[in-house]
């Protein structure tokens, strides 16, 4: 079995993943022979990347922002699913991302996106797994990046989606929910507080949506956090939960109005607020006596 064999494997189950992310199970696996075919698929794969791509964008409902997109859909993706589908050798797999170019098109993060998003629970090797996240700038910004991502999410964000309705919808439907791990709530934690300022009525948008369709998840997770700041405090454990709550904490003190303002803001949200605030002087106490 070629790499390109075996990439078309991935990117069907990639397809399949998408459409019933419950019924995941682990992507195919094969080999990496002839990867130089990778650089140019022919042309009934590039109609495979093409449709992953178009799926892509009307699942996270980027459609309107992907049809102003001209430029063409890279092989990049390609390289992802044989990386994934050669993950038994991880060095080897390392190699392929390696090669794979930065998405030059919307179309490119849409793909890069539905190939590493569902085989991230199935690498087994933690380095292979930075890798493919740093590739995809797409799900390094809805879950979290790798470090070398960082700059890629952001300026995805800055640059494409902030300027479009559907790509501002989309960051308010996944950052309101509450956080899948610590990495992940202190990655949106600080973009949400990076935005305060630029973008604040998005920024009220989410953790309005947060608490009008994800308020017992978030409430229990700041309980839980609470709870752990007895003495002695564990703050590692609740820094996390905290930090997502830093950017609403900072709106209450400086734009109160604004929040009150909000129908959809009730007063359950000081709970997160006052767990904010409890870390930042335990830090406080922390630094002062070290």
């Amino acid at each position: 079995m070629t790499a390109v064999d075996t990439a078309v494997r991935v990117l069907l189950w990639s397809t399949t993943a998408d459409a019933d992310p419950a019924a995941r199970s682990a992507p195919p696996e094969g080999e990496l022979t002839d990867p130089q075919e990778l650089a140019a698929p022919p042309p009934d794969v590039t109609a495979v990347l093409t449709g992953l791509a178009a799926r892509t964008a009307a699942r996270l409902r980027l459609d309107a922002l992907a049809a102003g997109e001209r430029r063409p859909v890279g092989a990049g993706a390609l390289l992802l699913a044989a990386a994934v589908g050669g993950r038994a050798r991880p060095h080897l797999a390392a190699e392929t991302v390696r090669a794979v170019p930065p998405a030059r098109s919307l179309w490119d993060v849409l793909t890069h996106h539905a190939v590493v998003t569902p085989a991230l629970p199935h690498i087994g090797d933690a380095a292979l797994a930075g890798r493919l996240r740093a590739a995809s700038p797409l799900t390094a910004l809805l879950d979290r990046p790798d470090p070398v991502g960082e700059t890629d999410a952001e300026l995805l964000l800055e640059d494409v989606l902030l300027t479009h309705p559907q790509g501002r919808r989309m960051i308010t439907t996944v950052y309101c929910e509450a956080p899948a791990s610590p990495a992940q709530a202190l990655w949106r934690g600080r973009l949400l507080d990076q935005l305060r300022m630029s973008e604040r009525d998005l920024v009220i948008d989410v953790y309005e949506a947060a608490l009008l369709r994800h308020a017992q998840a978030h409430l229990s997770l700041v309980r839980r956090a609470r709870i752990g700041l007895t003495a002695p405090p564990d703050l590692p454990a609740a820094r996390p939960v905290a930090y997502w709550w830093a950017a609403l904490a900072r709106l209450e003190r400086s734009h109160r109005q604004l929040l009150r303002a909000r129908s959809g803001i009730g007063k359950e949200y000081l709970e997160g607020v006052r767990l904010y605030r409890q870390v930042e002087r335990l830090e406080a106490s922390e630094g002062s006596t070290s």
